[in-house]
């Protein structure tokens, strides 16, 4: 045990001394995790929005008069069909409405009047959603005309037969993307650094030629990998805890309804299941820029399996059975139950044991290989 503690105390003595190491930490948990929670949003807000109105009529003012922020923002009103075309080649707009002439002599008569949409599809997601709100839009509109038609009054218009939507959303009742993005991000910096720092620490010692004196030392070669595993996973633990009270929590009021010990508790799991993962990479490295463009490679399936990028529900047959061997997709599962939901082990017991086996088995892996390795 002694000759153990001996090593974790260099460890930690080496990453100390690293300032670049520091500072990447510090920017992993503060900088970039406000960045992209602050950046990037699953809304779509102000959707640039022309309008090529043919018909000038009331009846066409007031249903562009609905397309409004925080949707929709009207950037221009062209005078030729070749204005709007070359509005959306330029990129000054992502939607284009086409209001036709006779709009409102259609109206009038009685008989159904349409609308033309042009959307541009490049960014098909946003476009999609947009599309939804402008699709609300026109219906609002319509069932407008056809109560002022009827001439029915609010009070009346309660009498008729509908059937109405009562949504009613749980655990995160304003739907801020902010929510997902943040913890989203903070378990993803975990999975990179968590990775990075073993397999940098182990890689070094090659580097230097001291990993042969580790070797002819009394410690074993488990011994040696925890050695690297312990600090570094103490390190990312003190990491994440300065990132969900300095940045998540603080700036982001991200809630953390369940208990917080649980979450850690999650984590110390992780870290060891991913630093198995950062020592088997190290194994088979010779340097440092190996094991950083290794860890890139092995990071990208572990986020895309693990449903941050895309959805459980939207993959395929096949690939939902892969996502299991993602560490991450139960980390996600657990970060997002503990904090939004307030779980407890009760409920996320399955997604643990699913951690500890793959951490176990990675582990596994990378003993086995560090041993082949200099035998």
């Amino acid at each position: 045990m002694s000759r153990l503690l001996s090593m974790v105390r260099k460890e930690f003595l080496q990453v100390a001394r690293d300032g670049v190491i520091l500072m990447i930490l510090l920017y992993s948990f503060t900088v970039d995790i406000y960045l992209v929670t602050k950046g990037f949003s699953l809304e779509v807000r102000r959707t640039p929005l022309v309008v090529y109105d043919l018909d000038r009529s009331l009846a066409s003012q007031r249903l562009i008069e609905r397309f409004r922020p925080p949707y929709f923002n009207l950037v221009a009103y062209p005078h030729r069909e070749g204005e709007v075309q070359d509005l959306l080649d330029r990129g000054k707009a992502t939607m284009a409405l086409v209001i036709p002439p006779h709009f409102s002599r259609e109206l009038e008569a009685g008989r159904q009047a349409t609308v033309q949409l042009i959307v541009d599809g490049t960014h098909s997601n946003s476009s999609l959603i947009a599309m939804g709100y402008a699709a609300r839009i026109v219906e609002a509109y319509s069932r407008h005309i056809l109560v002022d038609r009827l001439g029915l009054t609010a009070r009346e218009l309660r009498w008729l037969p509908a059937v109405e939507l009562r949504s009613r959303i749980w655990f995160n009742p304003n739907l801020k993307s902010e929510y997902f993005m943040g913890v989203t991000e903070l378990l993803s910096v975990i999975t990179m650094i968590s990775i990075l720092l073993p397999a940098a620490a182990m890689v070094r010692e090659k580097e230097h030629g001291t990993i042969e004196q580790l070797l002819v030392t009394p410690l074993r070669p488990h011994e040696i990998m925890l050695a690297k595993i312990i600090p570094m996973g103490t390190i990312t633990l003190s990491a994440a805890f300065l990132a969900l009270f300095a940045v998540l929590e603080p700036i982001f009021s991200i809630p953390i309804r369940g208990h917080l010990g649980l979450f850690f508790a999650a984590t110390l799991i992780f870290v060891f299941t991913s630093s198995g993962l950062g020592l088997f990479l190290a194994s088979i490295s010779r340097n440092l820029s190996e094991v950083i463009l290794l860890t890139l490679l092995m990071i990208a399936p572990i986020l895309f399996l693990s449903g941050s990028w895309t959805p459980y529900e939207a993959m395929p047959f096949w690939m939902k059975r892969i996502t299991y061997l993602s560490p991450l997709k139960y980390f996600l599962e657990i970060g997002f139950s503990v904090f939004l939901k307030g779980l407890g082990l009760r409920e996320l017991w399955k997604e643990f044991v699913g951690m500890l086996a793959l951490g176990g088995l990675a582990f596994l892996l990378g003993v086995i290989k560090f041993r082949s390795s200099f035998q």
